[in-house]
């Protein structure tokens, strides 16, 4: 999503990453405000949620390590680590 000047100087005044606002604009909450804007935050619901799911891939990248999958014409052959 494209910055304004504004949002742009605020975001470095603030310490707001690139990779902040799109794991806010992807995982927030919306609400309405005003003027007919929307309004996306990340709440205490919206960080657990997000950090359940972080745990989640990084068990599942635990047990892929080290993982191979043969494949041939879109089919998996065999897999074995």
């Amino acid at each position: 999503m494209k910055l304004t000047q504004h949002a742009e100087k605020r975001s470095q005044q603030r310490g707001f990453s690139k990779q902040i606002i799109d794991i806010i604009l992807n995982k927030g909450k919306e609400e309405h405000a005003p003027g007919g804007a929307i309004k996306i935050f990340i709440g205490k619901r919206e960080y657990q949620a997000v950090v359940t799911e972080l745990k989640r891939a990084i068990q599942v990248m635990d047990r892929a390590k080290n993982a191979t999958v043969i494949i041939n014409d879109d089919r998996v052959l065999t897999v074995y680590k």
